[in-house]
């Protein structure tokens, strides 16, 4: 535990943060550091290489006697500029390998990422028709199962369209209409809305009291009282 908490300390401070600071430095002083920026770049191809490695195999030898001791040297080796190891393992293993092998390695990868896309969208493809079929058979039992003269429970899916479209379906609806919105949010009408007509705002009392007295003008738009219809007279009280 201690060797590897050590281990785990010199790997971040010479492994990793002064090679980044010194990458930093090479970016930042183009185009002086152009050979300072390829020694980084062959670097950072090693570790990355030796990273790669490291999380499939590590489970497998980190249980191997003097593993944290032997990683931390290798690291040191490959970032210490006394050694410059990561320019020896480039030139001599990891160039002449890729170099070989570049044209095998791209279809290679472009066959992975077609394959890995197209079986995705497969299995989504099949997830999705899955819900609509069993979406279709729930609606269909409850359809069977449901009493005469009862109407059909709906199936799940049209349940969840139909809170998705209480939820959110003003909003769409105020969003695709922008006077329709800020009449709802300032409080007043809209007046881009055609054959829209307001009525007074009176209170009930008003109301009961003048449903005896002549139309208002406000209903009618003209000044002229309208006079009431005479009640007809019973015949009994006709002479």
């Amino acid at each position: 535990m201690f060797m590897s908490l050590i281990s785990h300390v010199l790997s971040a401070w010479f492994a990793f943060l002064l090679p980044c600071f010194a990458t930093w430095k090479s970016l930042n002083h183009l185009p002086h550091s152009e050979p300072e920026l390829k020694r980084w770049a062959m670097y950072w191809s090693i570790v990355g290489t030796f990273v790669a490695f490291e999380y499939i195999a590590e489970w497998f030898i980190s249980w191997l006697p003097f593993y944290w001791e032997v990683k931390t040297l290798f690291l040191l080796y490959l970032s210490l500029p006394q050694t410059q190891g990561s320019t020896y393992i480039y030139q001599t293993y990891l160039h002449p390998f890729l170099a070989k092998n570049e044209a095998s390695l791209d279809a290679g990868i472009a066959a992975m990422q077609s394959n890995a896309l197209a079986f995705i969208q497969a299995k989504l493809t099949d997830l999705f028709n899955y819900i609509a079929r069993s979406a279709g058979a729930a609606g269909q039992q409850n359809a069977a199962g449901a009493p005469p003269g009862s109407a059909p429970n709906p199936a799940a899916w049209q349940s969840t369209a139909a809170s998705l479209w209480n939820t959110y379906g003003a909003s769409v609806i105020n969003s695709l209409n922008p006077g329709a919105a800020a009449a709802a949010a300032t409080g007043t009408p809209n007046a881009t809305t055609p054959n829209q007509r307001s009525y007074p705002t009176t209170p009930n009392n008003a109301r009961k009291s003048s449903a005896s007295s002549t139309p208002s003008k406000e209903y009618f738009g003209s000044s002229t009282a309208v006079p009431n219809p005479p009640f007809p007279t019973p015949q009994h009280f006709q002479q």
